[in-house]
């Protein structure tokens, strides 16, 4: 019976193990072991790098970047925000999900690539002040989480089978976790942003 449950849902235990070797990693505090040989990384990024460079020499570059960033941290809030709601049934519902979800999960992807790029840019900046912030390990983590949850759970799920054959309960579950994961990405960025 466990072998059968566990290759229904492999990549469900996959991620879920990935949480509990985080979760381990922060109890045992491997992580604060790790955490001071990045250092010169961060600094090599900020000083020695061309990226680094750009951001700490011409403002307007940053700035640009920035706004770029901020965009396309914008059409992934959107993009969930739609797809989640909709599942939740309190958006578009006389739109089929599967159309909503399919068409969402493209421009989702794109959003991501260039929120990552911009975002490599933008730390690489203040590469420096990061480093030290608590917040910015924690989105990244969450950034982690939201994009493993994203390809590995929630799409695949939801392109196995039509939508009005997947358990309610599961959808409305899957979507307020999407919800969850994401506006904590958010407000993390925000709150570098802040700091």
């Amino acid at each position: 019976m466990l072998s059968n449950l566990l290759s229904n849902y492999r990549t469900v235990a996959g991620l879920a193990f990935v949480v509990l070797a985080v979760v381990l990693v922060e109890f045992f505090e491997v992580r604060a072991s790790i955490y001071p040989s990045l250092l010169p990384f961060f600094e090599w990024l900020k000083y020695s790098s061309w990226i680094g460079y750009l951001g700490i020499t011409y403002g307007s570059v940053y700035a640009t970047i920035q706004a770029g960033h901020l965009i396309s941290m914008a059409i992934i809030g959107g993009t969930v925000l739609v797809t989640d709601l909709r599942l939740l049934g309190v958006l578009l519902k006389d739109i089929p999900s599967e159309t909503i979800t399919k068409g969402t999960h493209q421009c989702f992807k794109y959003s991501l690539m260039v929120a990552i790029a911009t975002g490599i840019f933008c730390a690489a900046g203040v590469a420096d002040k990061v480093y030290y912030m608590p917040v910015f390990w924690i989105k990244m983590l969450a950034l982690l989480t939201g994009s493993g949850f994203m390809f590995f759970i929630k799409q695949p799920l939801l392109n196995s089978r039509p939508h009005h054959e997947i358990d309610p309960w599961t959808l409305r579950i899957l979507a307020a976790a999407s919800i969850f994961i994401w506006f904590t990405v958010a407000a993390t960025g925000r709150w570098i942003g802040f700091s």
